[in-house]
């Protein structure tokens, strides 16, 4: 009788076993995919929440004249830049140009005047001098800026635009935005 009671109590042990082992492979696979869904959903909602923070922190400068109070229209024979096609006018902070990025100081601000000539903000521009850094320094969370070579910002920057007030259908860091005039619409 005690070897069978002990043999049932094996028997019930490697069941309890073989039960325990069966369910926490199951919930390891379900909790991995989980985390990789959360994770995955964490990095975009990191990216939104860094143009939101961006947005909120330029949103003063839809008005021009505090962009000058901050310095984005001192004047400097290349402040502002000519009108670029698709991109508009670029309002350097030279104060800014420090060879870091924050998301929060772009560099440069990106207005397209009406047909009466008053600007309206479209997009901010970060640049990193080459100088200060030979390779592109890390920019929002995830891989989707690219950051270009310009070698007319600064004596060569790493630029990027982020387009956070004109949507572009090309996406937020394109470098050309097809909904900004190809021309200065207060020439018309």
């Amino acid at each position: 009788m005690k070897t069978l009671k002990g043999t049932i109590a094996s028997l019930g042990s490697l069941l309890l076993l073989i039960v325990v082992t069966s369910c926490s492979k199951e919930e390891t696979t379900t909790t991995e995919n989980e985390l990789e869904l959360v994770s995955l959903k964490a990095k975009k909602e990191t990216l939104e929440s860094q143009l939101k923070k961006v947005n909120r922190a330029t949103m003063r400068y839809h008005s021009f004249e505090q962009a000058k109070k901050a310095g984005y229209a001192d004047p400097y024979p290349f402040n502002p830049s000519i009108y670029v096609p698709n991109m508009g006018f670029h309002y350097i902070n030279v104060g800014l140009i420090d060879g870091e990025f924050d998301m929060e100081k772009p560099e440069i601000l990106l207005y397209v005047p009406n047909e009466q000539g008053q600007l309206k903000l479209v997009g901010v521009e970060y640049a990193v001098p080459k100088a200060i850094s030979p390779t592109p320094p890390e920019g929002f969370v995830g891989d989707a800026d690219h950051w270009d070579d310009n070698p007319n910002v600064a004596g060569g920057s790493w630029t990027l635009h982020a387009w956070i007030v004109e949507e572009n259908p090309n996406g937020v860091f394109a470098e050309f935005n097809p909904n900004v005039p190809f021309s200065d619409p207060s020439d018309n």
